[in-house]
């Protein structure tokens, strides 16, 4: 018999919340701080970035300057095998709540600690008057997370997409949703986390939306990056968070965040737990 072990709904917010923030040194652009490097990796910064106060600073008078500067070092990084081979889609870079000041490759933003947003949409429907919950098992291909349960739909917010829009585009690539059933989804949370990955920093912003699906429908996949959708009660769906199936760690935080906010755990939590809970999900670690 093989053995899996229990994960308890605390353990699920603290795999995202693990960063060891004194291993990084902060880079700055036009004065603001807009990201964190690995101590370990701050030598391949030397002839690109400028040292000053203990810092690292991008030079370049404009957007595009500051973006072609970086790109250099990230096509290095890219060819040396570093990071992920490049997507050709940009991510924003600043300070947080400030426009962007350049843009860099999505598979560079790990290496450089840059903060990034992302949609994440729980698909819901009632059933023999139980909630439902529409979950997708990411494909064995992918280069990361294969096999692991995710949300329904997810995707990166690029350089100027919206949240809205990026969500309607992913509905339609990853699971056939057509854009006027996607565009009902409604905004619920904000989750935010900050991951340590070997020597990479995710400073992630997760924007959660849900959407009331039709009882008929059914997803499909089109992009390949899903092998398959299954439809489970919210009661199977909170036993396979604490009960050690693979899911995408962050995609789990949506799921706990959706359950929490219906009531799925009411029966299993008292309201201090619950509480308790709700606070260390949305940064308020005990």
């Amino acid at each position: 018999m093989c053995y899996i072990p229990r994960i308890g709904y605390l353990d699920r917010i603290l795999a995202c919340r693990n960063a060891d923030l004194g291993s990084f040194v902060p880079w700055r652009v036009a004065g603001a701080e807009v990201g964190r490097v690995h101590r370990d990796r701050v030598p391949r910064l030397a002839g690109v970035l400028e040292q000053e106060e203990g810092a690292w600073l991008l030079p370049g008078r404009d957007f595009g300057e500051r973006s072609r500067h970086l790109a250099s070092l990230v096509a290095e990084l890219a060819a040396q095998g570093e990071i992920r081979p490049l997507t050709g889609e940009f991510y924003p870079v600043g300070a947080p709540g400030g426009p962007p000041l350049l843009q860099v490759d999505r598979a560079a933003v790990p290496w450089f600690g840059v903060g990034s947003s992302g949609v994440h949409l729980n698909g819901h429907l009632w059933r023999d008057g139980v909630l439902h919950l529409w979950l997708a098992e990411r494909s064995r291909s992918k280069s990361t997370y294969p096999g692991h349960l995710d949300n329904l739909v997810a995707g990166g917010q690029a350089i100027g997409s919206s949240a809205l829009t990026t969500l309607v585009k992913e509905c339609g690539e990853e699971a056939g949703i057509a854009p006027q059933l996607a565009a009902q989804a409604e905004p619920k949370a904000r989750i935010t986390y900050v991951q340590q990955d070997g020597l990479g920093l995710k400073a992630d912003t997760l924007q959660c939306f849900d959407l009331q699906l039709p009882d008929d429908f059914e997803p499909r996949a089109v992009d390949g990056e899903v092998e398959s959708f299954r439809l489970l009660p919210v009661g199977e769906v909170a036993a396979s968070l604490r009960g050690g199936d693979r899911w995408k760690p962050n995609s789990a935080l949506v799921v706990l965040d959706f359950l929490l906010r219906h009531g799925a755990l009411d029966a299993e939590l008292d309201t201090a737990a619950r509480s308790s809970l709700w606070q260390a999900l949305h940064g308020q670690l005990p």
